[in-house]
């Protein structure tokens, strides 16, 4: 695959990723619970940072971040492999 089809998919996959997760907030409660959760829980997580040195804040919010990108990469590969494992299977029933 071209590097201009993986980025046009990529694109493709964040606007269906918001889709799908406005989707999730709405019908699964569980999920609607532990987003609403989350978003409580932040204003603890900024005073617990807050109280942490320069150095330990920083060390933190590096790992957090770093732990984002991992789960977004992961997300997006699982994504595009599904894509293509749909394309293999449309091809070996002979539907393209």
């Amino acid at each position: 695959m071209s590097n201009r089809y993986i980025e046009s998919l990529k694109v493709l996959f964040c606007d269906i990723h918001e889709d799908v997760i406005k989707n999730l907030r709405s019908t699964n409660k569980e999920y609607s619970e532990l987003v609403r959760n989350k978003i409580e829980e932040s204003t603890k997580i900024q005073e617990i940072l807050k109280s942490l040195n320069d150095e330990d804040r920083s060390f933190i919010l590096k790992n957090k971040d770093c732990i984002g990108r991992i789960e977004w990469i992961e997300r997006e590969t699982l994504y595009l492999q599904g894509y293509r494992d749909c394309i293999k299977l449309l091809n070996i029933l002979e539907l393209i």
